[in-house]
């Protein structure tokens, strides 16, 4: 039925190349589930370090989220694929080239890992000081502490906003065709460079990501409201 509306509003160009377009989406999810890994990991990296009682360390975790919190990706995109192996290939004394994927997840996944480490800091802020004191007064250590009483209590505060940071990740997918990502864009452009035809062409991939980025949104508000109806957040 989809397939039907796109076809009908965009014309048989759009529905003609459908399986090179949906290669280019795909590409898209690929590039946002490696980004949304690496952001959540080095977000909680850096949540740790802004939490660190270690003036050197904190300050260490506050500059990494706000340089990654205030830098665009637009600006880290091309930043990372041109300016790191230009270094390497200076040091190394022989060249050095990251592939555009390599650099579209590790650019898109910096960007959200500042957001995702102030996510990260505010449900684990969030958790009573009592429940850390009577974890402790168990024999827990300070580790064991953060994995079975914490962090399971900050995951389900802290989940609602990191849903959606994930559409917000998902958004920034469409920028990777400055790269040569060979993704839904990139491949719009390719034909509509044959064709000569943008209007059905682009046009449908703006549905296309409106329907996604529409339905995503609607699953994370009905989940939100489910979650903290049942006291969960």
């Amino acid at each position: 039925m989809l397939g039907d509306w796109i076809q009908a509003v965009t014309g048989s160009l759009f529905w003609e190349y459908r399986r090179i377009l949906l290669f280019g989406l795909a590409t898209n999810f690929y590039v946002f589930l490696l980004s949304a890994v690496l952001a959540m990991a080095m977000g909680l990296l850096a949540c740790l370090a802004r939490l660190s009682p270690l003036r050197a360390i904190r300050w260490c975790g506050t500059f990494y989220a706000e340089l990654f919190r205030n830098t665009p990706e637009y600006v880290l995109l091309v930043w990372v694929h041109f300016v790191p192996p230009l270094i390497l290939t200076l040091l190394l004394r022989t060249r050095i080239n990251f592939s555009p994927l390599f650099s579209a997840v590790v650019a898109l996944g910096l960007a959200s890992s500042g957001y995702f480490t102030e996510t990260f800091r505010a449900g684990i802020q969030s958790i009573p000081r009592g429940h850390v004191e009577a974890a402790r007064s168990t024999g827990l250590s300070g580790a064991l502490t953060f994995r079975w009483v914490i962090l399971p209590q900050a995951v389900r505060k802290m989940l609602p906003e990191a849903l959606n940071q994930f559409i917000s990740l998902f958004k920034s997918t469409t920028l990777v065709s400055l790269i040569a990502v060979p993704d839904l864009m990139y491949q719009v452009s390719m034909i509509t460079q044959e064709q000569m035809r943008p209007m059905p062409l682009y046009s449908g991939a703006a549905i296309i990501y409106f329907v996604i980025i529409l339905c995503l949104s609607a699953l994370v508000r009905k989940f939100s409201e489910g979650w903290r109806a049942v006291g969960r957040a």
